[in-house]
């Protein structure tokens, strides 16, 4: 029972993004702060897992699907990763083109983001335990908003300095 309601809850937080870590708000408010499955710091290293990762922004929720239910859990982090898209493909089918579609989808993203802003704000005191991480994590977010820069190198030579650091 418990794998199902952790795919629906996976699903819910999927079918409401638009972007890979913008379903973090509704999964880090259902497994962490009500149901108590995983706590801030097992997010945390999901989120770094998923990221640093090739392949979707959202396969982070693998790594959530893991840390509830081990290898079952996983399993049903990737159906309910891959269940929007599939729906996606089916919905592009049968709706037309719509203007007033794109733009809703425009800003269904926009409110998603601001979602993710407040998550991750709250998920921050696990994450920026001490004044070098704060720091990692300010050029962090200043190389990722200032530069070109692959998000790929900012995540490895964040990792690295805290491996240096620790």
């Amino acid at each position: 029972m418990q794998l199902l309601a952790l795919y629906w809850v996976l699903l819910q937080s999927m079918l409401t993004s638009f972007t890979g870590l913008s379903s973090l708000p509704v999964i880090r408010h259902e497994l962490v702060e009500t149901r108590h499955w995983i706590d801030d710091r097992e997010l945390n290293a999901a989120v770094m897992i998923g990221r640093s990762t090739p392949g979707p922004l959202g396969v982070y929720v693998v790594c959530v699907g893991y840390f509830v239910a081990g290898y079952p859990g996983a399993a049903v982090g990737m159906l309910a990763m891959a269940t929007p898209a599939l729906l996606i493909l089916l919905l592009l089918r049968v709706l037309p083109e719509d203007p007033r579609l794109k733009n809703a989808i425009r800003y269904i993203v926009l409110a998603g983001s601001a979602y993710s802003l407040a998550a991750l704000a709250g998920m921050a005191p696990t994450a920026l335990t001490s004044w070098w991480a704060w720091g990692i994590g300010f050029v962090s977010a200043t190389l990722l908003l200032r530069t070109r820069l692959a998000t790929g190198w900012i995540v490895l030579g964040a990792g690295l300095l805290g491996v240096m650091l620790k």
